[in-house]
């Protein structure tokens, strides 16, 4: 069987502006051991921009995964500012672009978040788990951002 030929679903923009206020509001805890607000620099304008976007911490890493084009603002590695569970933090952003190493992260993520499978184009197997096959044609398209948060955090 081969990997989904149907676009994955998006977020509309609305839902990220809802996410974005409850984020910054003290009700965030309703969302915020999954969903983070990124803020970036652009890279030739220096404009400011959020992305909402769900993400996996393990200790001082955060990572999180994008098939949109603002992941090229991060080429650099800029600092980037996080707002985690009501916490301003601050990191350092690495862009992964090779799909086995994104492949293997976004496995451990789909594991952890199995909702998320569906906007991957990510289907379940009988056992409930994602398909190693579907995660592969995923992350052809899709780049991991690791963010290594600065010390103290």
């Amino acid at each position: 069987m081969t990997a989904s030929t149907t676009t994955p679903p998006t977020v509309p923009g609305y839902v990220n502006w809802v996410v974005k206020r409850l984020l910054r509001s003290p009700a965030h805890r309703v969302m915020s051991k999954t969903t983070m607000l990124l803020t970036f620099a652009g890279r030739q304008t220096g404009n400011r921009y959020v992305a909402v976007v769900r993400y996996l911490r393990q200790g001082e890493l955060v990572s999180c995964y994008t098939d949109s084009k603002w992941w090229i603002n991060l080429r650099d590695e800029p600092a980037v500012e996080l707002l985690i569970a009501g916490r301003r933090m601050t990191g350092i952003a690495t862009v992964v672009e090779d799909p086995a190493v994104i492949a293997d992260s976004l496995s451990e993520f789909l594991h952890t978040m199995p909702g998320d499978s569906k906007y991957y184009g990510v289907r379940r197997n009988a056992q409930g788990l994602p398909r190693a096959d579907d995660i592969a044609e995923a992350a052809k398209h899709t780049r991991l951002i690791r963010i290594q948060l600065a010390s103290g955090r």
